[in-house]
C-alpha cells in the first residue's frame, strides 16, 4: 500500500472510532432518561478505553505500517465502538416496550457480536505477532486460522441461531435468525466456534511465553516490556479494588483502566523500542515510590489522628504542630528509603 493510501486508512480507523463514540454521547444525551452522572461517568470510562486503543493503533501504524500488530489494534477498537451509538436508543426502546426498527434491530446484534471480533483482533493475534509482526514459527499458523476461523464461525453461527441476543435488557429475537432445525444447528455452530476461539487464547500466551524465553538482545528488552504490561494488568485490580472499596478512587470500575491499558501501552514501547533499556529505572522508581507513598500515608492514617485527638483540647495550633511533628519524625526514613 502506497504511503498517502496507508495514512489516509491509518486516520479512517481512528476517526471512525472517534465518530462512534461522539455518536454514542449524542444519542446518549437526546434518548436516556433519567440521565445520571453515573451514566456519563461510566460512559467516559468505557469511551476512553476504546479511544486509547485507537489511538495506540493509530501510532503505531503511521510508525510502524509494516507491523500487523497496529492495524490490529486500530482495527479493534473501530470493531467494538460500532454498537455505541445505538446501544441507548436500543436500551431506551425495549425499557419502554416499544418495538425496534429494523436499523436498532442490526445495532443490537452488531454490540451482540463484535465483542468477539475485537477480542481475537486486540489479544489473540497480537500475541502471536509480537514484537516484530510475525508469527514465531510457522507452526503457529495453524493457531492464528483457528482464532480467525472460529471467530468468524461464532459471529455467523450466531447471527443464524435462533437464540436471542444477550446484551440487550430483554431478550430481543435477532433479524436473521433461522427456525427449526437449522436455528439450532446455528448454535451449535456458533458455540462451538466460540470454545474454540476462546481455546486459541491460551495457545497465543504460551506463544509469547516461549518467544520470551528464547529472545535476546532488542528483541528480550521488547518481551520485558510486554511482561511488565502483563504483570501490571494482572496486579491492578489486587491493588485499586479494596481502594475502590474504601471509596478512595474517584471513579467507579477505575481499576479497569490499568487492566485493560497495560498490556497495549507496554506492546506500543516494544513495537516502538522507544527506551527499551529505561524498564528496570521504572520499575525502580515505582518501587521506591510505592514504599515512600506507604509510610506517608501509615502514620498520617494511624498515628496523626492519635496525636490530633490528644492535642484535641489544646487548639488547632497545637494539632497542627503534633501533625508537623509526627510527618517530621518519618523524614529520616523516607531519606533513607529514596537513597536506597
Amino acid at each position: 500500500m502506497r504511503v498517502p493510501s496507508r495514512t489516509l486508512l491509518a486516520w479512517s480507523l481512528w476517526l471512525g472510532t472517534l465518530a462512534c463514540l461522539l455518536g454514542g454521547l449524542a444519542v446518549t444525551l437526546a434518548v436516556t432518561r433519567p440521565l445520571t452522572s453515573d451514566t456519563l461517568v461510566n460512559g467516559a470510562v468505557e469511551g476512553t478505553v476504546w479511544l486509547l486503543f485507537a489511538t495506540i493503533g493509530l501510532v503505531l501504524t503511521l510508525r510502524r505500517p509494516g507491523n500487523p500488530i497496529g492495524w490490529l489494534y486500530a482495527a479493534a477498537g473501530l470493531a467494538w465502538t460500532v454498537p455505541v451509538p445505538f446501544d441507548p436508543w436500543v436500551d431506551e426502546l425495549l425499557l419502554s416496550g416499544r418495538p425496534l426498527p429494523p436499523v436498532a434491530r442490526l445495532g443490537a446484534l452488531a454490540g451482540d457480536t463484535l465483542w468477539a471480533v475485537g477480542i481475537t483482533l486486540a489479544i489473540t493475534l497480537p500475541l502471536l505477532l509480537l514484537p516484530d509482526g510475525r508469527l514465531r514459527s510457522p507452526r503457529w499458523r495453524l493457531v492464528a486460522a483457528a482464532a480467525i476461523a472460529a471467530t468468524a464461525i461464532n459471529v455467523i453461527g450466531w447471527c443464524l441461531s435462533s437464540d436471542p441476543m444477550t446484551q440487550t435488557p430483554v431478550p430481543v429475537a435477532k433479524p436473521f435468525a433461522l427456525g427449526g432445525w437449522a436455528g439450532e444447528a446455528a448454535a451449535t455452530l456458533s458455540w462451538a466456534g466460540f470454545a474454540l476461539q476462546f481455546a486459541c487464547l491460551p495457545a497465543a500466551a504460551l506463544c509469547a511465553v516461549l518467544r520470551f524465553r528464547s529472545s535476546a538482545g532488542v528483541e528480550r528488552q521488547q518481551m520485558r516490556w510486554v511482561a511488565a504490561g502483563a504483570i501490571s494488568a494482572a496486579a491492578a485490580p489486587l491493588v485499586l479494588v479494596p481502594l475502590e472499596q474504601l471509596g478512595i478512587l474517584p471513579l467507579k470500575d477505575a481499576f479497569a483502566l490499568p487492566m485493560l491499558l497495560s498490556v497495549p501501552v507496554a506492546v506500543a514501547v516494544a513495537v516502538l523500542r522507544y527506551r527499551l533499556w529505561d524498564l528496570d529505572r521504572l520499575v525502580s522508581r515505582t518501587v521506591t515510590y510505592a514504599v515512600v507513598t506507604a509510610l506517608l500515608i501509615v502514620p498520617y492514617l494511624l498515628v496523626v489522628p492519635a496525636a490530633s485527638e490528644l492535642a484535641a483540647g489544646s487548639g488547632s495550633l497545637a494539632v497542627a504542630a503534633a501533625t508537623l511533628a509526627v510527618a517530621g519524625l518519618f523524614q529520616p526514613l523516607r531519606r533513607r528509603v529514596q537513597a536506597l
